[in-house]
């Protein structure tokens, strides 16, 4: 199964502040014709993320990803947002496995640096495609948890944008 964790980082490595916030995107003037999102999207059949994206997402309001299949990663249980198609929520391996029996083809691993941190240990995490977008923040959550050890990379693709780079990387070349 093809997983790829999607997202936008700042140029220092964080996916959010350090409050968790994301608004910092809204003040960068990038081109969303420069985005291959609809592209990537329309490619995935499932989503996988941490229990932390979920409440984000879950405090943001309204469920944005439509009827896909959303595993949940967490060891308490979750409240449904109406229009998610979530599935048991579980541990890694728990999920994994629940993907695999539903012949999921791709998922999308929305975010989460813990729960990216864990699948590339598990060596389950097949592809990272983020955009680096053209800010300094200097502190927040971090692009990928700390790892035990060095994980090589191989560049697939980039697509230069108008002020953000798009990079598709394969992970463990």
């Amino acid at each position: 199964m093809k997983s790829t964790y999607y997202l936008a980082s700042s140029l220092d490595g964080f996916i959010a502040d350090s409050s968790g916030g994301v608004d910092w995107l809204d003040e960068v003037d990038i081109d969303s014709a420069d985005s291959s999102y609809n592209e990537f999207y329309s490619n995935v059949d499932a989503l996988m993320m941490g229990r932390a994206t979920y409440d984000f997402i879950h405090e943001y309001g309204s469920w944005p990803y439509g009827d896909k299949p959303c595993w949940v990663v967490s060891s308490h249980p979750i409240e449904a947002l109406e229009g998610c198609n979530l599935q048991s929520s579980m541990d890694i391996n728990g999920a994994w496995s629940d993907a695999i029996a539903k012949q999921t083809k791709h998922v999308w691993i929305v975010g989460g640096g813990k729960l990216v941190s864990s699948l590339i240990q598990k060596d389950l995490l097949t592809h990272i495609q983020v955009t680096i977008v053209p800010v300094l923040l200097s502190e927040g959550i971090r692009l990928v948890d700390l790892l035990p050890s060095p994980r090589f990379l191989s560049q697939e693709r980039t697509n230069p944008g108008s002020g953000s780079c798009e990079i598709l990387y394969r992970v463990g070349a």
